[in-house]
């Protein structure tokens, strides 16, 4: 704070006080100016339904996604078309007899059969695969609402804490131009100017912050989105009013249980698991190869006939691949049970959080009354007439810009909490996908 005044004071030799208001008042004046040029003529408005259905449709992330899900559903057709194609072959032989030589040929048909039923287990395990990838990008389509939503309420709350900071400069302003009229009619002193003029330039420098920060949102909320950071956009919601829980906890637990995606992914991920491994059984009983044969030898003998061949389990008997799905089928159960340790932290954490925003947010009403500005206004006109001195002024003003800041803070971190619940939840809306 000491380098505020030195900065003020130290530009020209008399009148310090003067050439202070005056350069005060010039940044003022291009405030608005350097805030168009800065983000006034880039950007567009952005609704908050408008951010979340841009995302969808610019997102990486989610093309990636779907495209497993393709994957998913191919893996599922391979699994339903029969494995083996029949085999055709023929043969041409020479054969030389005392008698002279004579042309034997041949053909026949060859197709290899499953007899342990592995075909419907291969099915199986794919459609769970893909029911698995299908409930994963549901998840992640939620996850990216819930990333955008929350860049959003950011933005939206960092805009209004510039407006804040906005609306206190506007009166340490006013506040310097009447202490200046004071001194100049007799009823002040310089002491007050001084005051005034470090209070007012502390004030300039929180809405140069808060206007950097607020850029910075909508930056992030851009980068969310999918569009260019260097054009960001600007939110046009407001700070919703904190509304209260009405399902109990316990409840909510449940709801989740039952409505996560990344559980239903894992619950299916599991179920894939287990028909895998009773595919990795089946897989031991042997093919059976059926071939089906016409020879003519000699010129004269036909032969038709038939042939079975079954490979003979020795060796190979589908040990590794039985060991391989049995422990993914232990990993998968461990991997469910931690997440579903997780979402119920998630759960709680987020109610407990949205409690705390409510009842904070109930507290904290009443004691923000009216507008800020109205408020600000009040205090200009109660100084103006002499109703308060400079000390009274500052404190009421501070006390009003803080109650102001704080509730701002804790109206967004119910929007952040009940963003974090509803995706707890498992009830955070999602627009359809998109066929790719």
């Amino acid at each position: 704070m000491r380098a505020e005044v030195p900065l003020f004071f130290s530009i020209h030799r008399a009148p310090v006080w003067r050439r202070a208001i005056g350069i005060i008042g010039l940044l003022l004046a291009l405030a608005p100016a350097l805030d168009a040029a800065q983000t006034g003529n880039v950007g567009r408005p952005l609704t908050l339904e408008q951010a979340i259905s841009e995302a969808f449709s610019r997102s990486p992330v989610l093309r990636a996604h779907q495209a497993a899900v393709g994957e998913a559903r191919g893996r599922v057709v391979s699994a339903r078309t029969f494995r083996f194609n029949p085999e055709l072959e023929g043969t041409v032989a020479d054969r030389r007899t005392p008698l002279g030589s004579v042309t034997d040929y041949g053909f026949g048909v060859t197709q290899e059969i499953e007899i342990g039923g592995q075909q419907g287990k291969r099915t199986d395990a794919a459609s769970a695969a893909l029911a698995a990838a299908e409930a994963a990008l549901l998840r992640d389509r939620r996850l990216l609402a819930a990333r955008v939503e929350l860049a959003y309420a950011d933005a939206v709350w960092l805009r209004e804490r510039f407006r804040v900071e906005e609306l206190d400069a506007e009166l340490t302003g006013t506040f310097l131009e009447m202490s200046q009229k004071r001194l100049a009619a007799g009823a002040s002193t310089q002491l007050d100017v001084n005051l005034a003029l470090a209070t007012h330039g502390r004030a300039l420098r929180r809405v140069e912050q808060a206007r950097s920060s607020a850029l910075e949102a909508r930056s992030l909320l851009a980068e969310a989105v999918g569009l260019d950071p260097s054009a960001p956009p600007l939110p046009v919601g407001e700070l919703p009013g904190p509304q209260p829980e009405p399902l109990p906890l316990e409840m909510l637990v449940r709801q989740a249980a039952a409505s996560r995606t990344d559980l239903e992914s894992l619950r299916e991920s599991r179920r894939a698991a287990e028909v895998r491994l009773d595919l990795a059984h089946a897989e031991r009983i042997p093919n059976l190869r059926l071939r089906a044969f016409y020879d003519r030898e000699e010129g004269t003998d036909r032969i038709l006939g038939g042939h079975v061949a079954v490979s003979l389990p020795l060796f190979n008997r589908n040990q590794g691949a039985v060991a391989e799905a049995r422990a993914a089928l232990e990993r998968s159960g461990h991997e469910q049970s931690a997440v579903e340790l997780r979402v119920r932290r998630e759960v709680t954490a987020a109610h407990a959080k949205l409690q705390a925003a409510v009842t904070t947010a109930d507290q904290l009403r009443g004691q923000v009354i009216g507008s800020l500005g109205e408020s600000l206004g009040l205090l200009q006109r109660s100084f103006s007439a002499g109703k308060i001195g400079a000390m009274e002024l500052l404190v009421f003003r501070r006390e009003f810009v803080e109650s102001k800041r704080e509730f701002l803070g804790v109206l967004v971190d119910a929007w952040r909490a009940r963003i974090e619940l509803d995706l707890a939840a498992g009830r955070s809306p999602a627009p359809a996908p998109t066929e790719s």
